[in-house]
């Protein structure tokens, strides 16, 4: 294995299978057939498959693009812009949070701000947070399409071209994208202070030792080299075909436990981080999220969820547990509460020497994904059922228009200030709400769709409802913020087994904001807070259409408060 990053476990029952998982893969050439780019690893068609596969080799590749990125950062810096907002989604915006929430800001570089949501509360925080004449925005998008993100940037370049004496508004913008895209047309068109094309044979989701974690990491002064050495490093042990049994491929070996463990009903991917990797949680959300929920398959990864005793926990969990070590720090990550540590539950360690080591991590989860979605027998680069949601929010937004409101299903329950809309008999929200989550099949789970404004506040209010929800209902409950999860989990919410049941968080903004309908152009048909109710509204119409449970709690109040309130009668 790399130096810095050991991978063990302690398998259980599931031990003896993983081991014949491993000789199996062994006997069918895996490692070498995927390094190969042989697409019938996964499916017999190479339709992106083939297209995909450009970040076995990102981490050599990448190294070539060092000099370019470190010349545009030097001249961020002489031009003195003293902030980066990133304006992205999903696969551009996670990888870049996780390196600027690990690494410290470095004196004399400019901040970063990741913004990937569409709450008008939100942006609005950010537009009063920045000095806009010593911004840098980041538009980034592999598509170039992405309706969020072209939303911002079209609010904040209206914003910057307001500026007195600003000549060229495109000198404060900078975009991230595919070849050939939308994005890369505008910028040209707009002047754009410089246009970063990646490489087009990347997904989204596997971008992290891209341009789209790069750039954004060394505008704030993080050294990409020693990331990308890491990364390498854990390639070339990804390339091992010797010592498979004895997990001498580190992600090979990773992969089977996952793959294995889901096909025996541990399709519960329970991440316990270190704090150094906290947010690393996160990316591996959406990685394995989006790769391995479809076709009625799916592992659901569980992040961020406060510790339990044994009995909360279901037989359908796996834990993986981050650890850091070296350096004088603690090997042992006191996680779990009195119990757990003792119990039979299988359980996985990823150990790193120090936070530089996320270089390496990026690279193991990767292919530990492919892998998995080998033995699941899935196609883990598509994502074909999150369009089902887009096309939903677009006839919300198309009704909108026409008759300048959005359709709103009936409220079932009223309360105060909170109102309930779903297929429930109820009298009163707590009612409706435990009836509804004491519903969850077995082997299901419970997802909360957070339609808020993101502030560390709101998070710990859902974490409060996320413990409460499982300590009631012993099922595995995730949180997400909309519409940032539709870029995430929205795939596997809809493309799994179909054993989760969603429970959707909708408040009324205090404020809104205008999305123009061009850049430079004063006209708007659309605010920041149409468009996130439409897409929660089209979210819920996805997820009812493929034969999802879905309760919608709309609060019209404070939106943390009350969550914990009814937290503490669940």
């Amino acid at each position: 294995m790399p130096d810095g990053i050991h991978v063990t476990g302690r398998l259980g029952t599931l031990a003896e299978v993983v081991q014949a998982v491993l000789a199996r893969l062994q006997k069918d050439n895996i490692v070498e057939r995927i390094w190969s780019r042989d697409h019938t690893v996964w499916k017999p068609e190479p339709t992106e498959i083939t297209n995909r596969l450009g970040w076995l080799e990102a981490p050599g590749r990448m190294k070539e693009r060092v000099p370019e990125i470190l010349a545009f950062v030097q001249e961020v810096r002489d031009s003195g812009f003293a902030k980066v907002v990133l304006l992205g989604m999903g696969g551009s915006s996670l990888a870049p949070e996780v390196l600027s929430c690990m690494f410290s800001p470095q004196p004399g570089f400019p901040t970063l701000t990741v913004l990937d949501t569409t709450h008008p509360e939100a942006v609005s925080r950010v537009r009063a947070s920045c000095n806009l004449s010593k911004t840098l925005f980041l538009v980034a998008t592999k598509s170039g399409g992405t309706v969020e993100t072209l939303s911002l940037f079209k609010y904040f370049y209206n914003q910057v071209s307001a500026l007195k004496g600003t000549l060229n508004p495109g000198a404060f913008f900078c975009a991230i994208t595919d070849p050939g895209s939308g994005l890369e047309a505008l910028g040209r068109t707009l002047r754009f202070r410089k246009i970063f094309l990646n490489d087009a044979d990347v997904g989204g989701r596997y971008s992290a030792l891209t341009l789209f974690g790069l750039v954004p990491a060394a505008l704030v002064g993080i050294d990409v080299k020693i990331l990308l050495q890491k990364g390498e490093a854990m390639a070339e042990a990804c390339r091992r075909q010797d010592g498979i049994l004895t997990g001498r491929n580190p992600g090979l070996w990773l992969g089977a436990v996952l793959g294995t463990a889901a096909s025996q009903g541990q399709d519960k991917l329970t991440l316990v981080m270190d704090p150094t990797f906290a947010n690393l949680a996160d990316w591996v959300e959406q990685l394995i999220a989006e790769s391995t929920g479809k076709e009625g398959k799916g592992i659901v990864p569980v992040v961020h969820e406060p510790p339990g005793g044994p009995e909360v926990y279901g037989p359908d969990r796996l834990f993986v547990r981050t650890l850091l070590h070296g350096d004088g720090a603690s090997a042992v990550l006191p996680v779990f509460e009195d119990g757990l540590e003792e119990s039979a539950r299988a359980e996985v360690h990823i150990r790193a020497r120090d936070a530089w080591d996320v270089g390496a991590m990026f690279f193991l989860w990767e292919f530990a994904t492919v892998v998995a979605g080998h033995l699941l027998g899935i196609h883990p680069f598509d994502q074909p059922d999150v369009e089902s949601a887009k096309v939903q929010a677009k006839k919300m937004l198309a009704a909108y228009l026409t008759t300048g409101s959005l359709p709103q299903p009936p409220w079932a329950v009223r309360q105060g200030s909170v109102a309930l809309i779903g297929d429930v008999a109820a009298s009163t929200v707590e009612e409706a709400l435990t009836a509804f989550v004491d519903a969850v099949p077995p082997g299901g789970y419970i997802g909360v769709h957070a339609y808020v404004a993101p502030s560390s506040t709101m998070d710990e209010a859902l974490q409060v409802l996320q413990e409460a929800l499982r300590n009631r209902t012993k099922k595995a409950v995730t949180v997400g913020y909309g519409p940032r999860f539709l870029h995430s989990t929205g795939q596997l919410h809809k493309g799994d087994a179909g054993k989760g049941v969603f429970l959707q968080v909708t408040d009324e903004p205090k404020t809104d904001l205008p999305i123009p309908d061009e850049p430079g152009r004063e006209h708007s048909g659309v605010t920041f807070g149409t468009l996130v109710a439409a897409q929660a509204l089209g979210d819920r119409e996805a997820l009812l259409t493929a034969g999802r449970p879905v309760l919608r709690l709309h609060i019209l109040g404070d939106a943390a408060e009350t969550l914990r309130a009814i937290a503490q009668h669940l």
